[in-house]
């Protein structure tokens, strides 16, 4: 069973959070305060360490295998607007100046938003918190989570603006709750979490992968056929035409695929094919070139969403697809790939599913090759089943993300071999590596899948 501490600062007191929810208090403390206090060393392989200092680093390197929340609660504290700012602009967080603007102030504890009041002109709340159940507030939410995430965070306070048109801009962040009962009540309803899921449970459901790719349709002279021809302007089903608004019309120019879950990556990668079989069927015209990738078509970003169910949703398993996923096949895809960002393509981005699992959103399209499809699934399904074991996470170092949203293979390749060390060391690497080699040494020799080509060949799917 996993445990969960807080650090204010003093890795000589390490307060160990009660899971069971019970408030201590002590004289001489603030309310709120567990009672329980310890030194770093009662800290413990598996357990988690919520940092709550805004002025003083913490030192990782004290707690291997431990999850580390709120790691950059320092650095993000002494950075200036200017610097939150440019990285919030390249994660697609601010855009266009808004018009007739709202401003909420909304709490988050990993993921979840504690509580979202809107502001005045002069700062000061206006009384009552709002429903997170209206889908405007969402998008407040939404933005609210990921302003924490692009600066490393996991817990804090974000002031987030919202335009007439619905388009939000994230303002200002604060990596603490400055809301005593709250932050307590929160850090407890973690650790129970936490604990249950880290416990041994026969109830556990087991581990799934799957997706839903896209794919276009183009013609000989380079436009896109809308796949809604072919599959109709619907959603459902296993594979059909994925809707997109364009400026006020709704259309449906892109083809997905939404395939059966399975517990491997070949099993997956079989039930991708016979859906392309199937949609190959339904197209009949071979005129039309198949292109997936990144945005084989100017203009036209391609996603290859992974849904993953029987693994925690979590900002370490998300930083970790970062990382051992969307960073490696940024190596390898065509460099026009870096049109897609920050637009689509953003670290982080996920969707709960109404299965109950979660769908990481940051992955372009893999059906360039059942190759690249196969070692998506690999990495993502390693990730989900080493998630509290993985010790390395470029996907926390600025240099790497950087370098990732401004498309810089040259930099983003210096952290390839730490992830190639991390994967081979991982329990799940003998069976996942026949899947996940190719696409390494892909990113190791600077190759590159080629946007231009029709996926069918390499899927083994009829022309005509």
């Amino acid at each position: 069973m996993g445990s969960t501490w807080i650090w204010r600062g003093n890795y000589d007191r390490m307060e160990l959070v009660d899971p069971a929810g019970r408030l201590h208090r002590s004289a001489g403390e603030r309310e709120g305060k567990p009672l329980s206090a310890q030194g770093w060393t009662a800290v413990k392989e598996g357990d988690a360490v919520i940092v709550w200092s805004d002025s003083r680093p913490f030192d990782e390197s004290r707690f291997p295998n431990v999850w580390i929340l709120n790691v950059k609660a320092a650095q993000s504290a002494r950075m200036d607007g200017a610097a939150k700012e440019r990285m919030w602009k390249r994660a697609g967080l601010i855009g266009k100046p808004l018009e007739s603007v709202r401003v909420y102030l909304v709490r988050v504890f990993h993921l979840d938003a504690l509580s979202v009041e809107r502001l005045e002109t002069s700062g000061k709340p206006i009384a009552g918190r709002l429903a997170t159940d209206d889908p405007l507030i969402r998008r407040v939410v939404r933005a609210a989570v990921q302003g924490l995430y692009a600066l490393g965070l996991d817990i804090g306070e974000a002031e987030v603006a919202l335009g007439g048109d619905g388009r939000t801009a994230v303002r200002s962040i604060w990596p603490q709750l400055r809301n005593a009962q709250l932050e307590a009540e929160a850090a407890q309803r973690f650790a129970a979490w936490y604990a249950a899921e880290r416990a041994e449970r026969a109830d556990r459901l087991p581990l799934l992968i799957g997706a839903d790719p896209e794919f276009a349709l183009v013609t000989p002279a380079g436009r896109i056929a809308a796949a809604s021809r072919f599959f109709g302007a619907a959603t459902g089903g296993a594979a059909g035409a994925d809707a997109m608004l364009v400026g006020r019309r709704l259309l449906y120019p892109v083809a997905e695929l939404r395939p059966e879950p399975a517990a491997d990556p070949a099993a997956l990668a079989a039930g991708v094919r016979r859906l392309l079989l199937r949609a190959a069927r339904r197209i009949g015209d071979p005129s039309l070139r198949w292109a997936a990738g990144a945005m084989p078509v100017p203009g036209l970003a391609l996603g290859g969403h992974i849904h993953l169910s029987g693994a925690p949703l979590t900002t370490r398993l998300l930083r970790l697809l970062d990382s051992f996923a969307a960073f490696p096949l940024a190596l390898i895809e065509d460099p026009a790939g870096r049109g897609r960002r920050p637009r689509y393509g953003t670290l982080g981005d996920y969707r709960m599913q109404p299965h109950g699992g979660f769908e990481y959103r940051t992955l372009p399209s893999w059906l360039v090759s059942p190759a690249a499809a196969k070692g998506a699934f690999a990495l993502a399904l390693l990730c989900a089943r080493e998630a509290w074991t993985l010790p390395y996470i470029p996907a926390l170092e600025e240099r790497y993300v950087e370098a990732y949203y401004a498309g810089d293979r040259a930099e983003l390749a210096g952290c390839l071999d730490r992830i190639a060390a991390s994967l081979t060391a991982a329990a799940s690497w003998r069976e996942l590596a026949p899947y996940i080699e190719p696409l390494l040494d892909a990113a190791r020799r600077g190759a590159s899948w080629d946007e231009k080509a029709d996926i069918r060949l390499k899927w083994r799917i009829p022309l005509n």
